[in-house]
């Protein structure tokens, strides 16, 4: 494997990586020093960081002090942002904590040290992002890895609200949710006793009780309060056809460009009912608002108009990624090889955003009831291409129901950066 190959297939989160590390590990060094040094999941709100994935590669060497060292300067000098390179490196400083790397653990505690003191000095919340908060949340969730730990940190959160008036109730709802209820006997007694946790656990529990009354609220009167993607979403579930009739006819009786738009987005989930001609008269309007909203009505209609609108799109080379999705919603067999040319055109482009909602095409036509035959040969290129690994999980899913997932692909996913790919893998080779 060439070191260009290697980085793409590390940035995808193969675990073909790992084998090919241990082989060579001199050859990929600097790759793997970079990768310990920010955060290299495509989506990492979905799939997670990749953090036991590069320390897993880290772990090739038997000397893993120069990645602690090179993840813990980057660490000391990040700077709150929107991204999530803080997550990653404090993970990934944490599993080598674990194995007793008391300067990993050192590196972790000092950030969340530093932030900590940051918010007791601040005085006001930012109107923005409140980046040093969520942060702080995250250093907490990652620190927690036992009952002492959670109480420490539930306590100087606790503190915060006590103490910093621009706290709102239900500020770390993360942590809260996921480390509190293992520990929720030690959690209680512990409020009992000592009046920061009190505090954190009563502005934790304040806050999901708001939500929950204003998600009742909404429940009583749920159709009058939908609107856009959630809107279509309940009538594509649970209406019955009068009523998506009735939307369709609101669409159509729109002229202004914008409510036009408005009122087709209660489609970008849910089939429109009826011709489909307007929809895709509307892909060529002046209002790019309206223009978008066509095109993600049109993903939802099997109708021999839209194959055809595809098909004389693909000949002219327009919008082949709009084009594709199209061509999968209305697939037959016939088509096999053109959808197959307009996705390896997207990967030869390297346009990865484009290649990863081809998969949500793909997989749309796997669904139970979708009525579209299955096209099985796309799944390993999804397999082999699709930058998210969340994504890639369905792939495997989908090339196991199969019986298209082979000895090799089951061999390398035992080391795929996505956790439940890796207990898919474990599973079917009894390991």
């Amino acid at each position: 494997m060439t070191k260009k190959e290697f980085k793409e297939a590390m940035l995808r989160g193969h675990g073909r990586c790992v084998f090919t590390v241990r082989q060579e590990p001199e050859k990929f060094r600097d790759l793997i020093l970079w990768a310990c040094q920010r955060n290299i999941a495509y989506d990492a709100q979905s799939e997670g960081t990749r953090s036991w994935y590069v320390y897993t590669l880290a772990k090739a060497y038997p000397d893993p002090e120069p990645f602690i060292h090179a993840a813990a300067q980057s660490l000391r000098k990040y700077r709150p942002n929107s991204g999530w390179d803080l997550l990653h490196l404090s993970e990934f400083l944490m599993f080598f904590a674990m194995d007793g790397y008391e300067a990993a653990q050192q590196a972790v505690e000092e950030k969340y040290r530093e932030l900590l003191e940051k918010m007791h000095r601040r005085t006001r919340r930012p109107k923005g992002l409140f980046h040093e908060l969520f942060d702080l949340e995250q250093l907490g969730l990652v620190l927690s890895i036992d009952r002492r730990s959670f109480l420490r940190i539930a306590g100087d959160f606790g503190k915060l609200y006590r103490e910093k008036k621009y706290m709102e109730d239900g500020d770390f709802p993360w942590f809260f949710a996921s480390k509190a209820e293992p520990h929720r006997k030690s959690l209680l007694r512990a409020a009992q006793k000592d009046a920061n946790i009190a505090c954190f656990v009563q502005r934790e529990q304040a806050d999901i009780e708001a939500r929950e009354k204003l998600w009742a609220q909404r429940k009583e009167n749920a159709t009058e309060n939908l609107t856009g993607i959630r809107l279509s979403r309940w009538l594509a579930q649970q209406a019955d056809q009068e009523t998506v009739e009735r939307y369709a006819r609101i669409y159509c009786q729109q002229t202004e460009p914008h409510l036009r738009a408005q009122a087709l987005e209660a489609f970008h989930r849910c089939p429109y009912p009826d011709d489909p001609q307007p929809i895709i008269e509307d892909t060529r309007a002046s209002c790019e608002q309206l223009q978008q909203a066509a095109w993600n009505a049109l993903e939802n209609i099997r109708h021999p108009q839209v194959r055809r609108f595809a098909l004389d799109n693909v000949s002219n080379r327009n919008g082949s990624s709009e084009i594709f999705s199209l061509l999968v919603t209305n697939y037959q067999p016939k088509d096999s090889k053109l959808i197959e040319d307009l996705l390896l055109e997207l990967i030869r482009a390297k346009d990865w955003d484009s290649v990863h909602w081809a998969g949500w095409d793909i997989y749309r036509a796997f669904y139970r009831g979708s009525g579209i035959p299955h096209p099985k040969h796309l799944l390993p290129l999804m397999y082999e291409y699709n930058p998210c690994s969340y994504c890639r999980q369905t792939a495997v899913e989908y090339l196991a129901q199969h019986r298209m997932l082979t000895k090799e692909i089951l061999e390398e996913c035992l080391y795929d950066s996505n956790a439940d790919i890796r207990t898919m893998a474990a599973r079917k080779l009894n390991r």
